[in-house]
């Protein structure tokens, strides 16, 4: 099938690891999905499930941390149970029991041009970027990755960066907010993208207001993702902690 490639990974352990591969592949013409974002049965729910059920192949980054890790292990079975193929790379430690072949990347390699060719042909050929649309929200995407850094208004109007420039597309950040008033209706947040330190000094990305069920002040665990695809065009989810989304409003 057609789609994007997931990698696979320790977020504890290996992110830095993961970050690298995934600017590798890209350069080489690969889509590419990962997310450093620690997992919970909400995330999973609202966003990882989601994102293997999309994808062509899975990257399986095998260490030891990965091993013990048992949300790598319910996204390989969510992959396999799908039928999507799984290309293991060995990272540190022995190779997995079941694994029949890997590619060899201890001590911090990349995978070579043959791993790239096998990655491609699951992707069905799908270009890694495209250009960023013409209407709409959109980050800056340069090179398969973030041109600005993207983030929200904090107190004063300064500008909090939640993802980096130069993070490979598409990507990802979770931020958790609450209310601060008992039965609160609403919860506005403004995003940005740019370099500077304030706000007024950036572009914007839109003001959102995240529609809520009446409670008390500071009960509500709403978890707002902001996204970036690997075309630069920009979204704003949310959700609560129990995996129920949240209705979202663009002013």
């Amino acid at each position: 099938m057609s789609g994007p490639v997931f990698i696979c990974f320790s977020r504890e352990h290996d992110a830095p690891y993961a970050r690298r591969l995934a600017t590798h592949l890209v350069a080489s013409g690969l889509p590419i999905l990962y997310d450093t974002q620690p997992v919970t049965d909400s995330w999973w729910s609202a966003y990882t499930r989601s994102q293997l059920d999309g994808c062509s192949a899975v990257i399986l980054v095998m260490t030891p941390a990965a091993q013990r890790d048992g949300w790598v292990a319910r996204e390989i079975e969510h992959a396999r149970r799908l039928g999507r193929p799984v290309l293991p790379l060995l990272l540190d430690g022995r190779p997995w029991p079941g694994v029949a072949e890997h590619e060899d990347v201890t001590g911090g390699g990349l995978p070579g041009s043959d791993f790239a060719r096998r990655l491609r042909a699951a992707t069905g050929g799908v270009p890694a970027a495209v250009e960023a649309p013409d209407s709409g929200f959109a980050v800056p995407v340069r090179g398969g990755v973030t041109g600005t850094a993207v983030g929200i208004e904090v107190g004063g109007g300064a500008f909090l960066p939640l993802i980096e420039a130069g993070t490979v597309v598409p990507c990802a950040s979770t931020q958790l907010f609450t209310t601060a008033d008992d039965g609160q209706p609403v919860l506005r947040v403004r995003v940005y993208h740019g370099d500077r330190p304030t706000v007024a000094d950036n572009r914007s990305l839109g003001v959102y207001e995240l529609l809520l069920e009446p409670a008390p002040a500071g009960t509500p665990q709403i978890g707002v993702t902001l996204r970036v695809e690997h075309t630069g065009v920009f979204r704003l989810t949310a959700v609560q902690a129990d995996g129920r989304e949240v209705p979202v409003r663009l002013l």
